[in-house]
């Protein structure tokens, strides 16, 4: 279990969607559910590995 200060998670998780390519952050507000769903798969995958790398 991660016991990290909140502040630098939300600092790691925010990093991790800054770093996310533009053409993946407009997918996340797509009308096509798959491309939608693809892109948060992408963006959630980002953020654990974020996550893990300051553990």
């Amino acid at each position: 279990m991660m016991t990290a200060h909140p502040d630098l998670l939300r600092a790691v998780v925010l990093a991790a969607i800054v770093s996310t390519p533009d053409h993946s952050k407009r997918q996340l507000v797509s009308k096509m559910q798959g491309r939608r769903e693809k892109a948060e798969n992408a963006l959630a995958a980002k953020i654990v590995i974020a996550l893990s790398q300051r553990s």
